[in-house]
């Protein structure tokens, strides 16, 4: 599996059950692919959830939803299908946002570029 991209991206996330994955840019682009054994990578849609760089991606434990994570120190939660905005949380640390970890299907971790994690 390889897929090229015109600007840097910064993580990656393998939905929990379908065939796909999804990669957070510098742009602050959200990029959905599908893979299959030997067929090329199938994009399913751009997004660009963030105005600043899109530093963190992960899928939710149901894959419903993807969780990104910004420079703009935002998370936000966009529909799996779409990529439209589901929600949003604004002002979610103090400083750039660079890692997420879901613990459950409501509850995500963050960590941010002074340290904290939230």
């Amino acid at each position: 599996m390889e897929a090229l991209h015109e600007e840097m991206p910064f993580d990656l996330s393998f939905h929990p059950s379908a065939p796909l994955v999804a990669t957070s840019l510098i742009t602050g682009e959200l990029h959905m692919f599908r893979y299959a054994d030997g067929l090329p990578l199938e994009r399913l849609f751009v997004a660009k959830p963030h105005k600043d760089s899109c530093r963190a991606v992960r899928f939710v434990d149901s894959g419903t939803a993807i969780l990104t994570g910004s420079a703009d120190m935002s998370i936000v939660a966009s529909d799996v299908e779409t990529g439209k905005v589901i929600a949003r949380l604004d002002n979610a640390h103090d400083d750039a946002i660079n890692r997420l970890v879901c613990l459950t299907e409501t509850t995500v971790a963050s960590g941010d570029d002074d340290g904290y994690i939230k």
